[in-house]
């Protein structure tokens, strides 16, 4: 009986006197721990019941539990340690918007979970390390990504390339040979990490890589869960905040004041330069007219242009956004398109090599420009791209409105029947748009000085008035395609009927 006694009394005190030793640390006392500076050796913070806060001198914090297990190969118990996750990682900094990976309550949470597999005789490590390797082939990581990339194969072969070089080069060999679903947000995290420490070695404080990599991992999270049916959580999303922040470079480009001398460069380039071509010249300075991206001026056909509402229509498998686009060409755009009508028309494309027998390569604007000077000396940088943003900051010094600026762009996605028909009505005001920024550019090539005052209302309406009847044909025109279209694909008539009163 006085054992009893004795042993119930243990229970009572001991397990008080245990609960005074369990939750040591508080939120507000981590977070003070997070911003000190780093130690020079590694510093334990005890929670308590075998879980600890690890400060390392390269500035992470993470969180350990210590516990003592016997396997059957074992002659006594071993101490070990078990990982749970990182509270902060090295590249991260304290501030009000700081979130730890790894909170002090979701360690405790995973700490119960390891000394209940403790409790049952198992090795939550090794548990840990067999959950990983329990999987079928498919549910490799490398394989859903394989999946994602032949799903991206509708999109450009540049794209596609892109992709797969980031899987091949940095993310598989970190994350590919386990199972999308037992692949933890610590795991995305160290190999966010280890890619950016890649970049490091080669002297580059950040990686604009690294941030594109996690950025592919969380997308192809998503296609597992919203396409292919997996029951499991996006972990990936936001853990590009464990790397340094990036800081993405402008385009290459010169500024807008160095822009005159520019367009009087590209119309003397075939006088300076004896063996250039004379499509050369007539591609940059349509460039700079269209501002669209180098691989459609490369790639454009004659039948692309609509001579009865002089616009130049791209079809949408040409297109990064994979969307029809509209261009509205100015009378010196159509000028310099049929300069070209007597060489390349027998071609089919506007502009073609004929040394190579081929469209030109992505190399030709700017070999062109390096040849100019344009490589920082005496000229700052340039490239084929940076019309876009020489035509996106001009544009908004004539104080033309974001939106329209954009959609000329190709920027803005259409993801609705009624979205393509909005783009269509703005074409009026896109033509005058484009009209404008080519008188502009004669205006610049000629050393005008340039009145950036916004059009007086009554010239607006009567240049908005002259262009009004040619967008209704056009948006006609294209409203006719989209119902044949789906005529021809079984739509029935009541639906077609509905979406005509709409559009």
């Amino acid at each position: 009986m006085l054992l009893n006694l004795l042993l119930k009394i243990f229970n009572i005190f001991g397990s008080g006197m245990n609960n005074r030793k369990d939750y040591l640390l508080t939120d507000n006392g981590v977070k003070s721990i997070a911003k000190q500076s780093a130690p020079d050796k590694i510093v334990r913070h005890s929670d308590g019941n075998s879980l600890s806060l690890i400060q390392h001198p390269n500035g992470s914090l993470f969180w350990q539990m210590s516990y003592r297990y016997q396997s059957d190969k074992d002659i006594k118990p071993k101490q070990k340690t078990y990982q749970i996750g990182i509270y902060k990682s090295s590249k991260q900094f304290i501030d009000a918007s700081f979130k730890p990976l790894v909170s002090l309550k979701q360690a405790r949470i995973e700490r119960d979970k390891a000394k209940a597999l403790l409790a049952d005789g198992i090795d939550p490590t090794a548990h840990k390390s067999i959950e990983k390797n329990n999987f079928e082939q498919k549910d490799l990581f490398k394989a859903i990504a394989k999946s994602y990339i032949d799903e991206k194969s509708k999109t450009t072969v540049k794209n596609v390339q892109k992709l797969q070089g980031f899987l091949d080069n940095h993310i598989l060999k970190h994350l590919g040979a386990y199972p999308i679903g037992a692949i933890t947000a610590q795991d995305v995290i160290r190999t966010g990490l280890a890619i950016q420490a890649d970049f490091e070695k080669q002297g580059k404080h950040t990686s604009e890589t690294a941030h594109k990599c996690m950025g592919l991992i969380s997308s192809i999270f998503e296609y597992a869960i919203n396409t292919l049916g997996y029951d499991i959580t996006n972990i990936a999303i936001g853990r590009n905040k464990a790397l340094r922040p990036h800081k993405a470079e402008r385009m290459k480009a010169v500024e807008q004041h160095q822009f005159p001398d520019l367009l009087r460069n590209i119309d003397q380039y075939v006088n300076n330069y004896p063996n250039a071509h004379t499509q050369t010249v007539a591609g940059l300075q349509l460039m700079t007219l269209c501002f669209v991206r180098t691989i459609e001026l490369r790639k454009f056909e004659w039948s692309e242009i609509d001579y009865h509402k002089n616009v130049w229509r791209i079809p949408k498998d040409k297109m990064k956004m994979r969307q029809d686009h509209i261009i509205p060409l100015s009378p010196q755009a159509m000028a310099i398109i049929e300069r070209m009508r007597p060489l390349t028309e027998h071609t089919g494309y506007v502009f073609y090599n004929f040394e190579s027998n081929k469209p030109y390569s992505e190399a030709w604007f700017n070999q062109a420009l390096q040849r100019m000077g344009y490589t920082g000396d005496p000229y700052p940088k340039m490239t084929g791209h940076g019309f876009r943003q020489l035509a996106s900051t001009g544009l908004y010094e004539l104080q033309f409105s974001e939106s329209l600026i954009e959609i000329q762009l190709a920027h803005l996605e259409q993801s609705s029947v009624r979205r393509r028909y909005d783009l269509s009505e703005h074409l009026a005001e896109r033509q005058m748009m484009m009209n404008r920024w080519a008188n502009y550019l004669d205006d610049l090539r000629a050393g005008k000085a340039i009145s950036f005052d916004l059009l007086a209302p009554d010239e607006l309406a009567k240049e908005m008035n002259s262009r009004n009847e040619q967008a209704t044909d056009i948006a006609l025109h294209d409203k006719d395609v989209l119902i044949k279209s789906l005529q021809a694909q079984g739509v029935s008539q009541e639906v077609l009927a509905k979406l005509a009163e709409q559009l």
